[in-house]
């Protein structure tokens, strides 16, 4: 079994990234593991999970001719709208019913 880092780890004066394997030292390999930076990984038994993302960037817009000030048409990058609900134009439904008079 060998000690893999999850996050980025220093010890003795080294930096170990993620994916990398860490030194056993006994007493820092179950702090590690119980801080959830690192975990024991088997080499007989290889398990694969499918990594879900999501996106945390703004899309991306397109090439485009932008006008400066300057009045100098030179190749630039010309952005998207955001949509309404983005911006916070259009109100979501509530989830609860409304009050009821009486």
């Amino acid at each position: 079994m060998r000690l893999i880092a999850k996050t980025q780890i220093t010890y003795g004066n080294r930096e170990y990234e993620r994916g990398q394997e860490l030194p056993k030292d006994a007493a820092l390999a179950t702090r590690w593991v119980e801080a959830g930076t690192a975990y024991w990984k088997d080499d007989e038994v290889e398990t694969k999970k499918k990594v879900k993302a999501k996106a945390v960037t703004a899309p991306a817009g397109v090439t485009g001719l932008a006008q400066p000030a300057t009045s100098v048409a030179e190749p630039d990058l010309v952005g998207k709208v955001p949509s309404p609900k983005a911006r916070g134009v259009v109100k979501e439904k509530t989830k609860r019913a409304p009050k009821k008079k009486g």
